[in-house]
């Protein structure tokens, strides 16, 4: 079965490959999954099911609820069984799958279909920037199409699990050689950071840097917290980085976008993103407006405002924050289900912090939770299975 769920994790792109089945949209990814948690339930039913603990079933429960909720009050079903089952459903069994029948000894073999899978998309976008395939601007779009974006957010947390695990003796590259072992590491985390360069990704950058930064202090934690000298530093390089964050992010309404360039224009558009959407929230706190659904309100909201329906609402897919995604998406027990889901993660985390994988999947978890702070960092096929395959080796470390 370890083979199996590494193939999942080895084609996540797959679900780029979209086909119908008796007029429902599915996608090769799809099917593979279905495929697999069939033969895992008859592989279950012979061998047992493993009992599904409180702290896990009661946060996935409020979510399912929710989604159940936001996709009955949704004005468009179709959009939304399709968000409710390409980012929830199928991520969920893929969690089933791993909860069910990981072990500790499949890490190596999962992370490293994550390393090939993340390879073959950040080579692909190094080739087309060779290729001169880009936006007006220099950005490499790439496999995932519509947004440059769309590629950090898949590299960035795997760039994490790949520098955050040299470190650790069990989980690394399945290589005898050790200085093979680095050079393959130290090629492969240089070929993704060129990639996110390529797709002139900030968040991508940030979501690297916050993920390393954690996966650091609680690696050397046991050092740190008996050094005061060591702590300040910490606190330094934290306060740094969040006041770099908002000179990276901080919109400037004194700039047009000929005279700003790309990194104001886009700050601006964030920023007004995340104001009209939490004027969206305030109209609808409790229930949200509907999965699936967030662009048409947006759009609805704002047609007679002006630069809206020209400039801001074609780039409002998402509200481009992962918690107001949540919220809008799903209502008030949606995010609460997010946050619980996030609490119950980084406090098993915590309880191994003596084993050094708990770290590494930490560093990652974070490095996606900073991205969601400017991005909707696991609305999308790939990216939420990939948060679920990380919530659930958390328990089995």
């Amino acid at each position: 079965m370890s083979y199996l769920i590494s193939l999942i994790l080895l084609l996540l792109p797959a679900y780029l490959i979209r086909f119908s089945v008796f007029r429902i949209p599915t996608t090769v990814l799809e099917i593979l999954i279905y495929a697999i948690f069939l033969y895992g339930l008859w592989q279950a039913k012979k061998d047992g099911f493993r009992p599904i603990r409180a702290r896990i079933f009661l946060p996935i429960s409020l979510l399912i609820l929710a989604l159940i909720i936001s996709t009955i009050i949704s004005p468009d079903k179709r959009v939304a069984l399709g968000e409710f089952k390409g980012f929830f459903i199928d991520p969920l069994l893929v969690f089933w799958l791993i909860y069910q029948f990981a072990k500790k000894e499949d890490l190596k073999k999962f992370f490293l279909a994550l390393f090939l899978s993340g390879g073959f998309v950040a080579c692909q976008t190094i080739v087309l920037k060779f290729l001169g395939s880009t936006t007006p601007d220099g950005r490499v779009i790439g496999i995932f199409g519509y947004s440059p974006n769309y590629l950090a957010l898949f590299l960035a947390p795997i760039t994490v699990l790949l520098i955050a695990s040299i470190p650790t003796t069990d989980y690394r590259l399945p290589l005898n050689n050790k200085f093979l072992r680095l050079a393959i590491v130290g090629i492969l985390s240089a070929i993704y950071l060129l990639a996110i360069y390529f797709s002139g990704s900030r968040g991508g950058i940030l979501a690297i840097a916050a993920g390393l930064g954690v996966f650091f202090i609680l690696h050397f934690w046991q050092w740190i917290r008996h050094r005061l000298s060591s702590q300040i530093i910490i606190g330094i390089l934290i306060m740094m980085a969040i006041y770099t964050s908002w000179v990276l992010f901080r919109p400037d309404f004194n700039v047009s976008p000929e005279n700003g360039g790309r990194i104001a224009t886009s700050n601006n558009l964030r920023f007004e993103i995340w104001q009209t959407s939490i004027e969206l929230g305030r109209k609808q706190p409790i229930l949200g407006v509907g999965l699936g659904n967030f662009q048409n309100a947006f759009r609805d909201l704002t047609k007679n405002r002006g630069n809206f329906p020209e400039y801001i609402t074609p780039m409002a897919l998402t509200p481009h924050n992962i918690f107001l995604m949540f919220w809008l998406s799903t209502g008030i027990l949606g995010l609460v289900a997010f946050v619980w889901l996030l609490i119950e993660f980084f406090r098993e985390g915590l309880k191994k912090l003596k084993l050094p994988m708990a770290a590494v999947l930490m560093a990652m978890m974070a490095s996606i939770v900073v991205y969601g702070l400017v991005e909707s960092s696991i609305w999308k096929n790939d990216l939420s299975i990939i948060f679920w395959v990380m919530w659930g080796l958390i328990w089995l470390i």
